[in-house]
């Protein structure tokens, strides 16, 4: 069988790296730069957190180790459904709409454009806005725009409360999670996943066109 996990240059990293570390034997022992590792029957690579979901749709994994942010983003962006296990909490963070205090929004940057327009898609009375899409560190923006909201991952909501950020609406709680297509791997024995429990989407995603199934 064949796990993705998030690379060295994501958040999660450090918690997922002790996760599959349980699983993988000699794990600790593997080259910094290294970004694959076998044991056994089974083989860990490592790459971005949001290309995970990716590849265990396209079958170049089996299952995936990322955030459930992550995850229910490449569902409603693509319109396929996956299968998402719970995992004991590692990193709770929030996907938080923020902005400044009585500003007339026109343009929100976000690294998660399909559950922004879920989520607009679900207010009512919500006005026309620009999204654009970014890859992080876009709270200098948000700041600087005038007529400018962002859709973020915030944890400890410092760097919001750094750049002047005083709107805080969480839309997602996220944290670590096991994703596989729906129809999950047989025969591995890795992870127990009839023991973890099936994480659905948020409730304002309802809205969202149907998915297909992954197979």
């Amino acid at each position: 069988m064949i796990v993705a996990a998030p690379g060295s240059s994501s958040r999660l990293y450090g918690p997922v790296r002790d996760v599959v570390g349980s699983l993988f034997a000699g794990l600790g022992e593997a080259h910094p730069r290294s970004l694959w590792h076998r044991s056994g029957d089974d083989t860990l690579v490592f790459c971005r957190g949001f290309d995970v979901p990716e590849l265990v749709a396209s079958e170049a994994v089996d299952v995936g180790i990322t955030g459930y942010d992550v995850c229910v983003e490449w569902w409603l962006a693509h319109g396929r459904a996956l299968r998402m296990h719970a995992l004991p909490a590692i990193r709770t963070s929030f996907v938080t709409y923020c902005t400044v205090a009585g500003r007339e929004i026109d343009t929100i940057y976000t690294e998660y454009p399909a559950i922004t327009r879920a989520w607009l898609a679900a207010r009512a009375e919500a006005r026309p806005v620009r999204i654009v899409q970014l890859h992080g560190s876009t709270e200098g923006v948000i700041r600087a725009d005038r007529h400018g909201a962002g859709v973020l991952l915030v944890t400890s909501g410092e760097t919001l409360a750094a750049n002047g950020l005083d709107v805080e609406v969480p839309l997602l709680a996220t944290d670590v999670c096991v994703v596989t297509r729906t129809s999950p791997p047989r025969g591995q024995r890795l992870i127990d996943l009839d023991a973890l429990p099936v994480l659905g989407i948020p409730g304002f995603c309802d809205s969202a066109p149907q998915p297909e199934r992954v197979a």
